[in-house]
């Protein structure tokens, strides 16, 4: 049952690594790529020359769920601190967790939701649609993690 104490931390470091990847696959300019031509959230670079633009409606849920990553971490760990290993009934730690796994499920659909609006089927996909579809895996891992924690550790009074 120690064991298990584990995977909010784990959780957390799995989402930590998604936010990584996120803000990698956001700030970098190859969400989609064809020939010399390559565009991210905020640049077009048609032939080598970039162009500025506004991220629109990807950027935003992109952004949404970075955040929504690095909240689910940090509740994730301060779930795994907060749980009492004499009392099963922890409100708090429990709160954290289930705030965590939702966090980390509904990025993981708004980092879809992103990758989708942005890229149409006629694109070819560069390498940060490649970290973000890869931070999408690891959010929802993540949330397994601690979902899984949670049903173990609230479930069985140690």
């Amino acid at each position: 049952m120690t064991a298990l104490r584990v995977f909010p931390f784990i959780g957390a470091v799995v989402a930590i690594a998604a936010v990584v990847l996120s803000i990698i696959g956001i700030s970098t300019t190859y969400w989609w790529s064809a020939g010399p031509n390559h565009s991210g959230l905020w640049q077009k670079c048609p032939l080598g020359i970039c162009i500025r633009t506004e991220g629109g409606r990807p950027a935003a849920m992109a952004l949404a769920a970075v955040i929504a990553i690095g909240v689910a971490a940090i509740l994730a760990i301060f779930s795994g601190l907060a749980r009492n290993k004499s009392d099963a009934s922890n409100n708090t730690a429990r709160l954290c967790g289930i705030i965590s796994v939702i966090l980390l499920f509904s990025s993981g659909v708004l980092i879809a939701a992103a990758l989708y609006t942005f890229v149409a089927a006629e694109h070819l996909t560069g390498y940060s649609f490649t970290l973000m579809a890869l931070a999408q895996f690891l959010s929802f891992l993540a949330a397994m993690l601690v979902a899984h924690w949670m049903g173990h550790s609230f479930t069985v009074i140690s």
